[in-house]
């Protein structure tokens, strides 16, 4: 239910012009309309500098239920552009992901997790308009808190599938997996 009211707060917020004021009333609205416990951010990512322009969008969500489970969603939105010469290219990603997480004690929790990420679309300046494969990955993760509740140690085992959607993607075949092992430390200031 939360995260359909996530993603009609996208819908609602990108409808006319996307400015900065509009993402932030949206997200005042959504913020009011969840339960307390639950946390929601927007964080916007930009880069520029000549020829390159790049935005990353993540839509987060974090809820706890009771106080063994929690479930974590992101909803994600990519945008770049190079401009060299006659070497232009756009490209677009989006993703999503859903983490829900069973804590053991007040130390360790393991969490099982979806990634979709959609077909990635590059356009060039020479007229091709490539649809990268979409994929699919599928994480568990466990998790180790540390000395104090802002640190965290995390293992991550996941293994992400990339299958082509028609003929012109012939050359990933019956499609292509990446098999990942991911240690990381975490300290939030």
């Amino acid at each position: 239910m939360r995260i359909i009211i996530c993603l009609l707060a996208i819908a609602y917020a990108s409808q006319g012009a996307a400015t900065e004021l509009n993402w932030q009333q949206t997200l005042q609205w959504l913020k009011q309309t969840l339960p307390q416990s639950a946390e929601l951010d927007l964080d916007k990512k930009s880069i520029k500098f000549d020829g390159c322009h790049q935005r990353d969008y993540q839509l987060t969500f974090h809820q706890e239920f009771g106080d063994a489970i929690s479930i974590d969603t992101q909803i994600g939105y990519v945008k770049g552009k190079l401009s060299w010469g006659a070497h232009n290219q756009k490209t677009t990603t989006r993703q999503w992901a859903i983490l829900p997480r069973y804590r053991l004690n007040h130390r360790v929790s393991l969490g099982l997790g979806y990634i979709r990420q959609m077909d990635t679309n590059l356009e060039t300046s020479q007229g091709a308009d490539i649809q990268l494969p979409a994929s699919n990955q599928w994480l568990l993760s466990s998790r180790f808190m540390l000395d104090s509740e802002k640190q965290y140690l995390e293992v991550a085992v996941s293994r992400a599938l990339w299958q082509a959607n028609d003929a012109s993607q012939a050359w990933a075949g019956q499609g292509r997996t990446d098999k990942q092992i991911n240690l990381v430390y975490v300290a939030n200031f």
